[in-house]
């Protein structure tokens, strides 16, 4: 049956709030914009336009899959991050909007280096982090690194993409920067690492927890494992004055800003907090000697 398209959102979005979708009214727009390839200014310009049967088929096909709670982003395959739509799915964590104030702060010291600066993004995923700074920041010469084969293959079609000038390797953690002549070393290791205690992963809402890679979640018993590695490793792989941005989970922050503290190869460390004011960004340097 033929819809005029604002009777569509409406049924669209009862359905997702009966489904329990949180902001069911965006999301039945933003899957019309996703089928109709327009963004979300252009589709209250349709708002009286009548649909064909097979488009409104289409659409509902579209609501009722993201009514099983398969998230948005992996219906439309794309989520956007610091200005540019990046591709995304099932093998990668969805970039978030707290993951932006972690890229902020790269952009926000970046000047406090001169010339060429050598960043690398740790635990990549999507390469969001890591190709948003590549084009936003046009001194800086980026690597994207992930032990994920996804991840990478990923991060090497956003860069195609986006047209950004990284580059790309696959291996755990530092593992493909240690080399027989000496370990490559960077101005700014930046990396938003697996950081959820184990057993609270069972405890995040379906989304997340059935759709999205527990390989990018999972921290470990106390959620510290990553972090442990990468202090340890991190100042084999930076030179003297080169600066460390982790992002952390809401109660992290004081925990690992403690550890660097302690470690006595690490200065100037800073805890920044998200939106809500909790923990999000721990930023340090490594000591100059």
């Amino acid at each position: 049956m033929a819809m005029i398209v604002k009777e569509m959102l409406q049924m669209g979005q009862r359905t997702l709030e009966g489904a329990g979708i949180y902001d069911a009214k965006v999301d039945a727009e933003r899957l019309l914009c996703h089928m109709l390839n327009l963004d979300r200014g252009e589709l209250f310009m349709i708002w009286s336009k009548t649909m064909e049967d097979s488009q409104c088929n289409r659409y509902f096909d579209l609501i009722d899959t993201r009514a099983t709670r398969i998230p948005l982003q992996h219906i439309t395959g794309v989520q956007q991050f610091m200005g540019y739509d990046f591709k995304v799915d099932k093998n990668v964590l969805i970039p978030r909007l707290d993951t932006e104030l972690l890229t902020e702060a790269v952009m926000d010291y970046a000047g406090c280096f001169k010339g060429k600066i050598t960043v690398l993004d740790l635990c990549c995923g999507s390469g969001a982090i890591g190709i948003s700074l590549a084009k936003l920041c046009k001194n800086m010469k980026v690597v994207c690194s992930d032990i994920s084969e996804e991840a990478i293959r990923l991060t090497k079609e956003n860069a195609r993409t986006l047209k950004a000038n990284v580059t790309i390797k696959k291996g755990d953690l530092f593992e493909p920067f240690k080399g027989r002549l000496g370990n490559t070393k960077f101005d700014i290791i930046v990396s938003n690492p697996p950081y959820i205690e184990s057993e609270i992963i069972s405890t995040l809402d379906e989304e997340v927890r059935t759709h999205e890679p527990h390989l990018a979640l999972d921290g470990g018993e106390d959620g510290m494992d990553f972090y442990r590695q990468i202090l340890k490793e991190a100042p084999k792989h930076l030179g003297k004055g080169g600066m460390l941005f982790l992002e952390v989970g809401h109660n992290q922050g004081n925990i690992i800003a403690d550890k660097l503290a302690h470690m006595g190869q690490y200065t100037d460390i800073e805890i920044r907090k998200d939106y809500n004011d909790f923990d999000r960004v721990v930023i340090c340097k490594t000591e100059v000697k």
